[in-house]
């Protein structure tokens, strides 16, 4: 009678063993959706990420690469996800600059949607990626996007959340050439076309600063400081006016209120100034969608010259 005893325990046992691993096994979330909900732009893709039933809670991961490559794969993503081929950006924090979309984090609810411009995020709080830069323009990409899991012990099921799978592939382009005679560029192209500058220098805030520095500026990540994401926008606003462009009022008066904020702060690198994020960063957003209207012909073009100057020389164009 042993043995049969000892052969019902451990089926007993067994069938609790596996009810408890059913109980704690991890649930995979529901995979996010990419939209793209505006028209092209020259150095950036617009998405829109929408998550599943189940929320993104601890944020979502978006990869990309371009339309060419893909389809010289196959048409297929590289089985490794660490492929060189593949640019990644991990979202799983809170942004502090391209929120007046309403997006105030990246861990997302049952549904809920955040705005993201992929090339736009050299600047942006709570994104880990070392793929920050604009995006070429007249490029067209493939992009996909999941949620991210909860690290864990997953054999012991204390928190593990596992990843979920990828959305579908979505394609988007950057917009081509930018029509003869335009003004207006974004930072990232006065950072990447210094010999491009119709001035030799500019002031920010009650500080004048040389070419040589204001490429430093462009070159530091804002890294949560409101101040260095401000002085970007506001060095490539200065430099679309120069160049020829005819600000409306509010540019204007964005500029005023932005010189005014730093005042005498010294933009880091170049000293240790510092702006909370929350202070500045509608006034960045809003200079950024001036410095973004390139090729829209929204904005009206002047005869100035493009012959190197001075600041001194052209701050009355908006003063």
């Amino acid at each position: 009678m042993a043995r049969p005893l000892r052969m019902t325990l451990l089926a007993c046992v067994s069938s609790l063993l596996l009810a408890h691993t059913a109980s704690t096994a991890p649930v995979e979330l529901d995979v996010p959706t990419l939209d793209t909900p505006d028209p092209e732009a020259s150095s950036y893709v617009h998405l829109d990420v929408t998550a599943g039933v189940s929320g993104a809670p601890n944020g979502f991961t978006i990869e990309w690469m371009t339309l060419s490559h893909f389809v010289a794969l196959g048409s297929v993503w590289p089985a490794d996800p660490s492929d060189p081929a593949i640019k990644s950006a991990i979202f799983m924090g809170f942004p502090s600059l391209n929120t007046v979309e309403g997006t105030t984090t990246f861990m997302l609810g049952p549904g809920a949607r955040a705005d993201i411009e992929i090339g736009d995020i050299f600047d942006e709080t709570g994104v880990m990626s070392a793929n920050r830069d604009e995006l070429p323009q007249g490029t067209d990409y493939v992009f996909r996007v999941k949620a991210n899991g909860e690290e864990g012990d997953p054999t012991g099921g204390s928190g593990f959340i596992p990843s979920s799978g990828y959305s579908a592939t979505h394609h988007a382009s950057t917009k081509g050439s930018i029509p003869l005679g335009d003004c207006v560029y974004t930072q990232g192209y006065w950072k990447n076309h210094p010999e491009a500058w119709p001035v030799s220098s500019v002031k920010l805030g009650n500080v004048i600063y040389s070419k040589a520095q204001l490429l430093l500026i462009f070159n530091t990540p804002a890294a949560g400081n409101g101040l260095i994401s401000l002085a970007h926008q506001l060095i490539a606003a200065k430099l679309n006016i120069a160049a020829g462009a005819i600000a409306p009022s509010s540019v204007l008066g964005a500029i005023a209120t932005a010189d005014a904020l730093i005042g005498s702060k010294i933009v880091p690198p170049i000293g240790g100034g510092f702006i909370a994020p929350a202070t500045s960063s509608h006034l960045t957003d809003d200079l950024e969608e001036f410095n973004a209207e390139e090729g829209t012909g929204n904005i009206r073009c002047s005869s100035v010259p493009t012959k190197s100057r001075t600041w001194g020389e052209l701050k009355s164009m908006y003063h």
